[in-house]
């Protein structure tokens, strides 16, 4: 009987023990995911991007995408402006990411991390899944322009994702993300990012203005503006690798 009770108080002492962590684990996870919400507002959609990048006393300059979504693991990026990028595209199918470029004629595998235009990378505009690639460890709570937020460490999964890290201040009252710190695998900071604003879409706060910023020359940063939110259906054929060379 007294063995009975020591193994029982044994096991009560470790539940005590590891049941914080756990707990820790499964906010970091629920907290990862409510701000992925705000990202994607539905399940199939399609929405416009503009992208202008400021770089030291050069004129800004504008890109335009159409961005094509259905469920986590599909997406397209349509360019649309300036006019001499059309017919261009990127595809993100089964964690792999193609391009598309007219002169070369058929698609070519690139990284989710490699620079797209200014300080945006093509997994900021194809892949949007942070819960799905990244483990979030609780880390705290900080006050960022005075709103309450929780600090979440993102560790890669893989290896074939944007970024090594990323260190994510989300609302503790919306689940909105407010800031964001982007790492490279030697722990270089490459830049961080503002998520400026939010708008209500298919009945929801949805990001609507996401600013990067390099992480050493201040004066080049690009802002992503997101706009025309269409939520419907998609064919197969925008998801299909050999198909992207004849989409209009």
């Amino acid at each position: 009987m007294l063995w009975r009770l020591s193994a029982m108080s044994k096991y009560a002492w470790l539940c005590m023990l590891f049941l914080p962590w756990v707990v820790a684990a499964q906010d970091a996870e629920d907290i990862l995911r409510r701000a992925d919400r705000t990202r994607v507002p539905a399940q199939s959609f399609v929405w416009d991007i503009t992208v202008t990048t400021y770089e030291g006393n050069r004129p800004p300059s504008t890109r335009g995408f159409e961005v094509y979504m259905q469920g986590t693991e599909k997406s397209l990026v349509k360019f649309v402006a300036p006019p001499r990028y059309l017919g261009q595209s990127v595809l993100y199918l089964n964690r792999d990411l193609w391009i598309y470029l007219p002169e070369a004629g058929k698609p070519v595998r690139v990284p989710l991390a490699q620079r797209l235009v200014g300080q945006v990378a093509n997994g900021d505009l194809a892949r949007t899944n942070y819960a799905g690639d990244y483990l979030p460890t609780l880390v705290g709570r900080d006050q960022v322009n005075g709103l309450e937020t929780y600090v979440l460490s993102l560790t890669a999964k893989t290896k074939e994702v944007t970024y090594a890290a990323i260190k994510y201040w989300v609302t503790t009252e919306t689940f909105l993300p407010v800031k964001a710190e982007f790492y490279a695998g030697t722990g270089t900071l490459l830049k961080t990012g503002s998520f400026d604003a939010y708008t209500e879409l298919a009945g929801h706060l949805r990001l609507t203005r996401l600013t990067f910023v390099d992480a050493v020359r201040k004066d080049m940063q690009s802002t992503m503006d997101f706009s025309n939110l269409r939520v419907r259906a998609l064919p197969d054929r925008y998801f299909d690798k050999q198909s992207m060379k004849t989409l209009d």
